[in-house]
């Protein structure tokens, strides 16, 4: 009689360690390493994952039996099981978490959908003659279900089906409205909506014709590094570069003439962007070089990414691009991994697993015995430190290629456009006149603001008090198109009142949103074909690619944006950037807000100048000379680290020291303190009986910055590490004090992109 086996398990749940399951005899042969298997928890049944098989139990444990295998294959492969196991022990969650985060959602599902769900208004009670959305007859069944405050959340899913032509994908529309599923099953039952399904498009570059492109000839800066990222692929030895060139020195060329020898080679290679809106782009470009490119981001639906994940697994893809997730994509011959824009804080996950995809790429290159060339103009100071520090390899590229040149800086200082008196505006005289010029000459603009809506306040002229969003301690934003005031972080939203609530006195917005750009934009420049790129405009499917690609053909001439428009787009057409704010960003709560304000600044700069015909860079603020806004101008990345890594230095910031941030999330404020009370305790820094631990430095507990976010108080710790060993010290001291704790929930951040 053969012995039992025994496998051990990752549940997605965030609980420490594995759990051994005996494997009945009739799934003996089924059960396997990478396997999801279905296990008995407590009282459910969950999906797992198997991560080994033994024959014998851990002495003393009492086993269950696994109730089925869901795959007949292995979703996750010995590499990706080991990557996951290390991105579990570097962020503090547990091993079947960072696998669940590995793996898209319509692979996990037991039969991925060929079909995707769509919602539609229903003709009788919304729809005109010619089926499309009758305004009014929308605006009426909007206003009923606004008057009633537990139906406001289904007014929004009809308000934004009627704005976007009636139908949308149900995930597209709950994500738009901030809404799940439960909204929208209700305006069904009540006849309000309908529920269908339609055949997905498997795949998401069908139909889209690209001819084939040969490779340019290339700098002796580009030639250098070429040379040294292919000998490092060619002798199958792990290596990271740090490719740091100037906008417009020709990245993308050096990735692709790589990777061509990857593919050359038998192997493959993964490109990873910061940005959706950067994706068409890029794919368009490594399609032009390459004949097998798979995609991987989030707006795909379901079945076009679980179709794009088989064709990876299979090896019939020889380049994957892709945004953050891709860094798993199943490649089963890695030769190369390319994080273009290095210094994008997107590439830092958000929730559990909250990974850096630059660490996760740089690993899964070493385990893979592959390269991985981290490119940008404006290096992260971790990134620069490590290159400084000999631990990457810092590549070059000092000059512009293509016959670009170097734009000219204008600066403006709103403070002396406020006291000229009038009617203040952003769009300065300087400005507007550049504007005049540019589109004069044929040109066109882009205007970058990041900060989207109407006006980012509502204030009273009475009481000085803003319009508060009543579950989070934040100002509702104007959004005055659609006619609301709308929370950005929870997602409420209601009519903008005619008086203020507190005092009954009159309501002013305050400051500038690109939606207000928008509108002056058009006002001043009426004869000027207007686009707008943020997410209230580019949330719909095909969004992105519809508006670059008319930009592209120059059908477009001026362009406003949040960050989206400010990196990796390259149109040799354009002969103005204006920065309409350059510091809004600078002084908040974060140790990070003059490196951003650098980056945004230096990566807009560098969209134009691009074309024979020169560029110009409009860049207004209140405080000009500042020196992440002196050296952002001018793309002088050595002047801005030297001025703010002695700030770093002195205050213990990244990259001298690395950051692990505590936060307690709870309905009740006294119970987010307590837990951070406790937590400090257990740290040894609250006066508990736990010894401190060596090189770490606790600060907290206090609120956070934003100190409640949808009727979630939060209060935090901020933990300083000396070292690598500090944090995986602080890490393990943390077990079984993150998660759930009584009536509040505490998260682990380890190496936070910021600190609202």
């Amino acid at each position: 009689m053969s012995a039992a086996l025994y496998a051990s398990v990752a549940p997605p749940l965030p609980v420490a360690g594995l759990f051994t399951y005996e494997v009945p005899p009739e799934l003996a042969g089924q059960v396997a390493a990478g396997v999801r298997v279905l296990v008995p928890f407590g009282s459910r049944r969950i999906p797992a994952m198997c991560v080994g098989l033994g024959v014998m139990p851990p002495e003393g444990i009492q086993t269950r039996a696994i109730v089925a295998v869901l795959e007949e294959q292995p979703l996750a492969g010995a590499d990706i099981l080991e990557l996951a196991r290390w991105v579990a022990t570097q962020t503090g969650c547990s091993w079947g978490e960072a696998l669940d985060a590995a793996l898209p959602a319509a692979i996990k599902a037991a039969r991925p959908a060929a079909t995707v769900e769509q919602v539609r208004l229903a003709p009788a009670l919304c729809m005109d003659a010619r089926g499309a959305p009758d305004p009014r007859l929308v605006e009426r069944a909007v206003d009923e279900l606004q008057a009633k405050p537990k139906t406001a959340k289904q007014a929004r899913v009809l308000r934004i089906l009627g704005a976007r032509g009636g139908t949308l994908p149900l995930r597209e529309l709950a994500n738009l409205a901030h809404v799940g599923r439960s909204p929208v099953d209700t305006l069904a039952r009540a006849g309000r909506v309908e529920l269908f399904r339609v055949r997905g498009a498997h795949d998401p570059l069908a139909g889209t014709h690209v001819e084939p492109g040969a490779p340019l000839e290339l700098t002796p800066e580009q030639s250098a590094a070429l040379v040294r990222i292919v000998a490092a692929v060619e002798s199958g030895a792990h290596k990271t570069y740090l490719l740091h060139g100037v906008t417009g020195s020709g990245k993308t060329e050096v990735y692709l003439q790589a990777l061509r020898r990857v593919v050359d080679l038998g192997r493959q290679g993964i490109v990873l962007v910061p940005e959706i809106a950067l994706t068409p782009q890029t794919v368009r470009r490594f399609r032009e070089r390459f004949l097998r490119v798979a995609v991987l981001h989030s707006h795909l639906t379901d079945a076009e990414r679980a179709h794009e994940w088989r064709r990876i697994r299979a090896g019939e893809a020889d380049i994957v691009v892709g945004a953050r997730s891709a860094v798993f994509a199943p490649v089963p011959r890695l030769g190369l991994i390319v994080l273009d824009e290095e210094h994008e804080t997107s590439f830092k996950q958000q929730n559990a697993p909250r990974y850096h995809a630059r660490e996760v790429a740089v690993e899964r290159a070493r385990l893979a015995g592959a390269v991985t060339v981290l490119g940008t103009a404006t290096p992260s100071l971790e990134a620069w430190h490590r290159a400084t520090e000999g631990e990457w390899e810092r590549l070059v590229l000092p000059e512009r290629v293509a016959g670009g040149v170097a734009p000219e800086i204008a600066m403006v200082d709103l403070k002396l456009e406020e006291r000229r008196g009038g009617r203040f505006s952003f769009l300065s005289d300087p400005l507007r006149a550049a504007m005049e010029d540019a589109l004069a000459r044929s040109g066109q603009v882009m205007l970058f603001l990041n900060r989207r809506g109407w006006a980012p306040v509502l204030l009273c002229r009475g009481c000085r008090e803003a319009l508060k969003c009543p579950h989070c301690a934040v100002s509702l934003t104007l959004h005055r198109r659609a006619n609301r005031a709308l929370c950005h972080y929870c997602g409420f939203e209601q009519p903008p009142p005619p008086r203020c609530p507190t005092c009954g006195g009159p309501l002013a917005p305050l400051g500038y949103g690109t939606e207000k750009v928008e509108e002056d934009v058009r006002q001043g420049f009426p004869a000027a074909t207007v686009a707008r790129m943020d997410s209230d405009t580019m949330s719909g499917r095909g969004s992105y690619e519809t508006v670059l690609g008319a930009f592209g053909e120059g059908r477009i001439d001026v362009l406003i944006g949040t960050q989206m428009i400010a990196k990796g787009l390259d149109y040799p057409n354009v002969l103005l950037v204006g920065v309409i704010c350059a510091d809004s960003a600078l002084f908040l709560p974060d140790w990070r807000a003059s490196e951003r304000t650098f980056q945004l600044l230096a990566q807009v700069v560098g969209r134009t100048g691009r074309g024979p015909k020169g560029g110009r860079v409009v860049v207004q603020a209140f405080n000009p000379r500042h020196f992440s806004i002196t050296a952002g101008v001018r793309q002088d990345y050595e002047t801005f680290a030297r001025t703010e890594l002695p700030h770093r230095a002195e205050d213990g910031y990244p990259p001298y020291t690395r950051i692990v941030r505590l936060i307690a999330h709870a309905k009740h404020e006294s119970a987010a303190r307590t837990a951070t009370d406790r937590l400090a305790e257990a740290l040894g820094a609250g006066g508990g009986d736990a010894p401190p631990l060596p090189g770490i430095e606790i600060l907290g507990p206090a609120p956070a910055p934003i100190p409640r976010i949808n009727d979630q108080w939060r209060w935090h710790l901020v933990c300083k590490c000396a070292s690598d060993g500090a944090v995986s010290a602080l890490l393990g001291r943390l077990g079984g004090l993150v998660g759930p704790r009584g009536q509040a929930r505490v998260l682990v951040d380890v190496d936070p992109s910021g600190m609202l």
